[in-house]
């Protein structure tokens, strides 16, 4: 059972990144769960009183090098293949609850915004996939993982030498998130809301229907119809939603 009965909701703005505008996400969240108490706080790493020398090390905990090898055959010290740098989003996920003190308590959830590039590791094809939420505590979205997570359109992936036309590639950019685009934050809205429905729904945040916002998108285009021209929930899942809000109401 992974059901918690939150209370705090507490969102982290991370210094390193300005891809996020975390007052609209939390204005949006306090739409679906009026009872909560939402706050933006500052770096999770100077909230918790980490100097900032130790934070790389801290982090550099859960760097990969190795694509196609799972975390524990991690080479050391290496470069990624990827040439950036990527994180097991679940190590992290570990060695940053480690850093926590007694608000891991489960009246509180914790949602970090990051650049860092998190990713999981997948027995399926073996080999790291980029992800854009890691789920738990603390929840982690990532820019990164936002971009280069849910796959662009097929066009996207021609031949080196296939070029677009200047006009199509114009038309193209509107069909995929990248950095610095305003839909970002929209965006991260919807996986905030997956990160605190992996607490209202057993651990399971994700929903079948592709018009829900809790659908988990695999291409760049369901994620802006799903988050940016069309966000809402289904009725199942806003139904979910009612009910956690009215059993705080009872209280």
């Amino acid at each position: 059972m992974l059901r918690l009965d939150f209370d705090s909701i507490h969102i982290y703005r991370e210094d390193a990144t300005s891809y996020f505008r975390p007052e609209v996400i939390a204005i949006e969240l306090a739409k679906i769960f009026p009872q909560c108490q939402i706050d933006i706080r500052e770096d999770f790493f100077r909230h918790f009183g980490i100097a900032s020398q130790r934070k790389a090390s801290i982090i550099d905990l859960a760097k990969i090098s190795d694509v196609k090898q799972p975390f524990e055959r991690q080479p050391k010290n290496e470069l990624s293949d990827e040439g950036v740098a990527l994180y097991d989003g679940f190590v992290l996920q570990q060695v940053l609850n480690q850093q926590m003190d007694l608000e891991r308590q489960i009246i509180h959830v914790h949602i970090l915004l990051s650049g860092l590039l998190t990713c999981t590791f997948s027995e399926d094809d073996w080999r790291y996939h980029g992800r854009a939420v890691i789920c738990g505590t603390p929840s982690i979205i990532s820019a990164a993982g936002i971009v280069q997570g849910p796959a662009r359109p097929r066009e996207f992936y021609y031949p080196d030498g296939l070029r677009l036309a200047e006009i199509e590639k114009k038309k193209m950019n509107a069909r995929f998130i990248d950095y610095g685009d305003e839909r970002m934050t929209r965006a991260a809205v919807g996986y905030a809301l997956q990160a605190l429905f992996f607490f209202v729904a057993d651990g399971d945040p994700f929903c079948d229907s592709p018009n829900c916002r809790l659908f988990n998108s695999h291409w760049q285009e369901d994620l802006i119809r799903t988050q940016v021209e069309k966000p809402s929930l289904c009725a199942e899942h806003l139904d979910m939603a009612n009910k956690f809000n009215s059993s705080k109401v009872r209280r």
